[in-house]
């Protein structure tokens, strides 16, 4: 029996809802609001139910659940995307990533990127196989298409995700926070007219997919307050305030079935 199928059986309904959630400075950054949220997140569980996205790895995020009083969440995206696990068993949701096989290797992209001027690779901890993560301080949109052309020229099936004007992750071609929310939707078995998404920062950008429901927090960065004029909701608040005001805003107006 998977997670999904043992959490199901504890309910007495079936899944209705799903929040999929960036952690740092979306539930994270006020230890007031997180304690708002998770206190009405208890009162919520027989309807909606709790996966992270987080640009961190899993691992890190599941240290934050102990160690921040984040609410038990049914899984974990890490590594913007590169891990579905669930939790709090920790095993991989199966057949994820899905990636270009041999058009896509972590040594040949290192090999490749190695002498562009500005980069610099971040700590080992913050690499794996499938997440090559790098600083890259003010990159203009000509220094991250030439390097998109570098790596398309090596033969690489590759996709850059730049945040926070420093920050630049190099992911196999379609995986990301956004598609590993769907991967998870679809063994969940939840419609895309019932799953919530908040976040705070461009590497979020991607979970905002269309019929998905969006929450862009008070504190998010201006290049993600932009997804707006795709249908996200705005939050006045910020954080976990913010993610609560915008699940209220989605499922309050008798929407919610």
């Amino acid at each position: 029996m998977k997670p999904a199928d043992a959490a199901a059986d504890e309910r007495s309904t079936p899944v209705r809802h799903l929040l999929v959630s960036d952690v740092d400075d979306t539930l994270l950054g006020d230890d007031e609001a997180l304690a708002e949220f998770r206190s009405w997140y208890e009162s919520a569980r027989s309807w909606l139910d709790l996966a992270y996205a987080s640009g961190r790895f899993v691992d890190s995020v599941v240290a934050s659940i102990h160690e921040e009083g984040l609410p038990a969440p049914i899984a974990v995206i890490g590594g913007v995307g590169t891990q579905i696990r669930w939790y709090p068993s920790g095993d991989r949701v199966e057949e994820w990533p899905v990636t270009a096989g041999e058009r896509w290797s972590a040594d040949r992209v290192r090999a490749v990127l190695a002498s562009v001027d500005g980069l610099r690779p971040q700590p080992a901890a913050s690499q794996s196989e499938y997440k090559i993560s790098y600083y890259f301080e003010n990159a203009s949109p000509g220094q991250l298409k030439a390097l998109r052309d570098l790596l398309d020229e090596a033969g690489l099936s590759t996709d850059l995700v730049y945040s926070s004007r420093r920050d630049l992750d190099v992911v196999p071609r379609g995986v990301n926070k956004g598609s590993a929310a769907r991967y998870l939707t679809e063994q969940l078995d939840v419609p895309d007219d019932h799953v919530l998404v908040s976040g705070n920062s461009a590497n979020d950008r991607e979970l905002f997919l269309p019929g998905f429901r969006g929450i862009v927090v008070g504190n998010a960065d201006d290049e993600l307050k932009s997804v707006g004029a795709e249908g996200a909701y705005l939050a006045r608040q910020g954080h976990a305030r913010g993610v609560l005001e915008g699940i209220r805003a989605w499922t309050e107006s008798g929407e919610r079935s």
